[in-house]
């Protein structure tokens, strides 16, 4: 007898980043609802906190199976690529393991990896979920990544026919990824779609004070955060821009812990800063603490992604309780909610002076400041709480598989 549904991702548990913790979280809720679940992702390198882990392993109720693959960094184009071919290839070599299950959840990251998921379509009558953490080739081409007459955009458009024309279900992790999906992809139909944000981690948050003496700040600095990546997808110039207008300022800090290939440009002008603190990427209690000491956070998008992506750091920062300081385009989701709801400031991309006044206004105006902390907190636990989320995969599976089936 068949197996429910096989989670098939680069990324998993015990990985910390998002794009393996989400996944995970996702697939022992609905092993804990009763699905029997399976997940065939990567075995741990980049995101791991080292050590050996088994090639299999039963965790929370999920059978997992690790394959090796060769992995390079990440900071180069060539590197990325290897990755994404070398995981894909080492899934196709493992094929007929997704021929026990009745469904498969293919995530959007690596952009080749669908193709297993056809093919299993094809081979076995496996369903497809898909779920679109950001959309390719599209993203590729505004981020400067490939180019659109290039061999491997011409493929990614091949997977995308096939795969929409498969998909029983598309997640899209915003009501603006959703209708960018809906108005790009013909053979895509609006009842196969359905959007489910992200969430958090949803730690508990440490005190302020504890956490800021720990780091070396002082109680009454005002500690402006940027956590994550720092890639093609990110804009770097403001942030770099308003860290110098501001260098003179002595109680308000910046506070940079991330990676990606934008990186070095904020450490060469961090060198010459005062007001700047590099911490590399943290996870786990390192990055639970730096959260906590932090008065907002910073979250940007280059010009010309809205609908492509979705930043995971901006649940983090909702969830903290971090008004947010946006550097996106002024028609983009994140722009208008924050308006709405009041829960941070933002700014237009590249503008590193309107970027540098919204955090004076915040730490001028403790009140305020302290009022879109709460409003903040509001909006995630309103629109993106992990138990919401899950909540609506459930739902989603409910569909897939009726009593009945």
């Amino acid at each position: 007898m068949k197996r429910d549904v096989l989670f098939l991702c680069q990324f998993f548990y015990p990985e910390y980043n998002s794009s393996a913790t989400l996944p995970f979280d996702t697939a022992r809720y609905l092993a804990q609802r009763g699905y029997s679940v399976g997940a065939l992702c990567g075995y741990p390198k980049e995101y791991s906190a080292g050590g050996q882990v088994p090639i299999r392993e039963a965790k929370d109720g999920v059978s997992i199976r690790r394959l090796r693959y060769m992995q390079l960094s990440r900071r180069s184009r060539l590197g990325r690529l290897i990755n994404y071919f070398s995981f894909t290839l080492s899934v196709l070599l493992h094929l007929f393991e997704i021929r026990n299950y009745r469904a498969v959840i293919v995530y959007s990251n690596p952009p080749v990896l669908p193709i297993a998921a056809i093919l299993a379509n094809k081979l076995f009558k496996t369903k497809i979920i898909f779920v679109s953490y950001d959309v390719y080739p599209e993203v590729a081409y505004a981020s400067g990544s490939l180019t659109a007459g290039g061999a491997i955009a011409r493929l990614m458009r091949c997977i995308n026919r096939a795969l929409f024309r498969r998909v029983c279900a598309v997640v899209a992790l915003t009501d603006e990824m959703r209708e960018f999906l809906l108005r790009n992809r013909p053979e895509l139909s609006a009842d196969r779609t359905v959007t489910i944000p992200n969430w958090a981690h949803e730690a508990p948050v440490e005190g302020a004070a504890d956490a800021r003496r720990k780091l070396g700040y002082a109680e009454d600095d005002f500690v402006v955060s940027y956590f994550g990546n720092l890639g093609v997808c990110q804009d770097e110039t403001a942030l770099i821009q308003a860290m110098e207008l501001l260098k003179d300022q002595p109680h308000i800090k910046f506070m940079v812990a991330g990676h990606g290939s934008k990186l070095p440009d904020v450490r060469q002008a961090a060198e010459h800063l005062p007001n700047v603190k590099l911490c590399g990427f943290l996870t786990g209690e390192d990055f639970d603490r730096a959260v906590a000491a932090s008065s907002c956070g910073i979250v940007s998008l280059e010009r010309g992604l809205m609908g492509m992506c979705a930043p995971s750091k901006y649940y983090s920062y909702l969830q903290a309780r971090l008004p947010v300081l946006a550097v996106v385009e002024k028609d983009s989701y994140i722009a208008a909610e924050l308006r709405e709801k009041r829960a941070g400031l933002s700014s237009d991309v590249g503008d590193g002076r309107q970027l540098a006044q919204n955090i004076l206004t915040l730490y001028q105006s403790p009140e305020m400041c302290g009022k879109m902390s709460e409003n903040a907190l509001m909006l995630y636990t309103g629109r993106y709480a992990k138990s919401i989320g899950l909540a609506r995969y459930a739902a989603l599976f409910e569909d897939i598989f009726p009593s009945a089936d």
